[in-house]
């Protein structure tokens, strides 16, 4: 795979600089990838319109074309754009607890959700309590598709040093900005399901998933 010159940028996590955001967001906008600090560990992301950038994620991260991306989300708005009719019990559960940790997996998914979906007739939505990627997805214009900023197999990155030292020479930028808050990854909940099924256990709690959802299936 050709190798690309790595920029490692600091970034301050509550007050991010415009033209840092700008910066990143400029990289997505010409089809090249970027890593962003979020809520629970660092991301690999790219524009989810260009196939040819999606596809670059899957090779840089050495991740199975079967495995879908998901979608970082700039505001709760943008759920409307990628899927149609989320059931109510999914929508109560984006109120309660976005901004944070919990990927929600909807279907009823349209032409927008395009590449990421990995063949799938569903996608995973998030909307990070961060306000790194979600400023840069407002800059660029689209939501963020999607990954853990590391080679599959190997331990997602909760530092920017750690997701540089994974993924240097294979994107053009990183924005460091200290140490994820969470350290763990999303929970993922599955409501194309009825009951909803929890797919992955993360920084978001079961029970609290079970006090707004009231059931789940188990993975």
């Amino acid at each position: 795979m050709p190798r690309v010159q790595t920029t490692v940028v600091e970034v301050d996590p509550q007050e991010p600089d415009p033209r840092v955001v700008e910066s990143a967001a400029q990289v997505l906008r010409d089809g090249g990838l970027a890593v962003v600090p979020t809520d629970t560990v660092y991301g690999l992301v790219c524009d989810p319109g260009r196939p040819a950038a999606v596809d670059r994620i899957y090779r840089v991260k050495r991740r199975k074309r079967e495995l879908p991306l998901s979608l970082l989300l700039n505001n709760m708005g943008e759920v409307a754009a990628y899927v149609e009719d989320p059931p109510e019990v999914a929508v109560r559960a984006m109120q309660q607890f976005w901004p944070g940790p919990l990927t929600i997996i909807l279907g009823r998914c349209k032409e927008t959700a395009g590449a990421v979906r990995a063949r799938r007739r569903s996608i995973g939505l998030r909307l990070p309590a961060h306000m790194v990627p979600r400023l840069v997805a407002g800059e660029a214009g689209f939501a963020l598709a999607s990954t853990s900023a590391n080679p599959s197999g190997q331990p997602s990155p909760v530092t920017g040093t750690e997701a540089a030292r994974a993924l240097s020479g294979l994107v053009e930028i990183v924005l460091d900005a200290g140490r994820a808050p969470l350290g763990q990854e999303s929970t993922i909940v599955d409501f194309t399901l009825s009951p909803p099924r929890l797919l992955r256990e993360g920084a978001l709690a079961v029970e609290r998933i079970l006090e707004v959802v009231g059931s789940l299936d188990g993975p």
